[in-house]
C-alpha cells in the first residue's frame, strides 16, 4: 500500500479518512502581506455621460519584500436613486480590467489608506496602494481617466430600473464580482486594476448615488502557488 508522508514531521503519515479514502485538509487564506477591504460612496450626481469612470482601484508593485500583486476577492455596489427621473431609465455599471496603467485616475475622492486603515487584521502590513497606487470614487461627477488600456469587454455588470416616482425601499447591495476558496481570482499585477464605468448615458433629469465596496488581497510573491 502507498503511503504518504507528512509535510509537517518526518516522523508522521498524511491522515486519511479511514471511510471514504479521503485527505483532510484545512482550508486556509492566501499566502499574503495583508487582506483588506475598502467601502467608498460617491456624492449625488446626475446626468453621467455613457462609458465613463465612477470608481478605480489601481495597482503598483513595491520593492522586493513589499506586494507585487493585488487578488481581487469581492466588488459589491450599491445604487441609490435619491431624486426622481422625470423618465424612468435604466441605469448600468460595468467593471473593467485595466492594463499598463502609467498615469492615475483623477479627481473625486481619494480613499484614504495609510497606517491601519481598512485592515481585516492590524498586524498586517500596509496596504501597498497608500504608497504607490490609488483608489477613488466620483462625487457629483464623473472620474477623468487617467492612461490605461481597458478590456473592451466588462467582467461584471450590475443594472437598475430607476422609475419617475421613488419608493420606499431598503438599499440593496449586489455583489458585482465574488470568488471563493479554489477559485481563480482577478490577479493585479504591476501597473493594473479595475474601473467601474456608468454604462448608459443618464438621459433624464434625476440624482443617484452608489457605493463601492472592494476586498483584496496582497502577496509578496508572483508566484502561481500563491492562490
Amino acid at each position: 500500500m502507498a503511503i504518504i508522508q507528512s509535510g509537517v514531521s518526518g516522523t508522521a503519515l498524511m491522515t486519511v479518512d479511514p471511510t471514504y479514502a479521503a485527505s483532510r485538509v484545512t482550508l486556509r487564506p492566501v499566502e499574503q502581506l495583508g487582506t483588506y477591504a475598502a467601502s467608498l460612496f460617491t456624492g449625488a450626481y446626475t446626468v453621467a455621460a455613457a462609458n465613463t469612470p465612477m470608481f478605480s482601484m489601481r495597482f503598483v508593485a513595491g520593492s522586493a519584500g513589499q506586494a507585487q500583486i493585488a487578488m481581487i476577492q469581492r466588488i459589491a455596489i450599491n445604487i441609490v436613486p435619491t431624486v426622481a427621473f422625470t423618465a424612468a431609465q435604466q441605469v448600468s455599471y460595468g467593471a473593467y480590467v485595466a492594463r499598463s496603467w502609467t498615469a492615475v485616475d483623477s479627481g473625486g475622492t481619494a480613499a484614504t489608506l495609510t497606517g491601519n486603515n481598512n485592515k481585516l487584521r492590524t498586524s498586517m502590513s500596509t496596504t501597498q496602494l497608500a504608497a504607490t497606487g490609488d483608489m477613488r470614487i466620483s462625487t457629483t461627477g464623473t472620474l477623468t481617466a487617467g492612461t490605461r488600456t481597458l478590456d473592451s469587454q466588462a467582467f461584471a455588470v450590475a443594472s437598475a430600473w430607476v422609475p419617475t416616482a421613488l419608493v420606499a425601499q431598503s438599499i440593496q447591495q449586489v455583489i458585482l464580482y465574488e470568488t471563493f476558496a479554489g477559485d481563480q481570482p482577478l490577479v493585479l499585477a504591476n501597473q493594473e486594476g479595475f474601473v467601474i464605468n456608468n454604462l448608459i448615458l443618464m438621459g433624464a433629469a434625476g440624482v443617484l448615488s452608489i457605493g463601492v465596496t472592494v476586498e483584496w488581497t496582497e502577496s509578496a510573491t508572483t508566484s502561481t502557488n500563491t492562490y
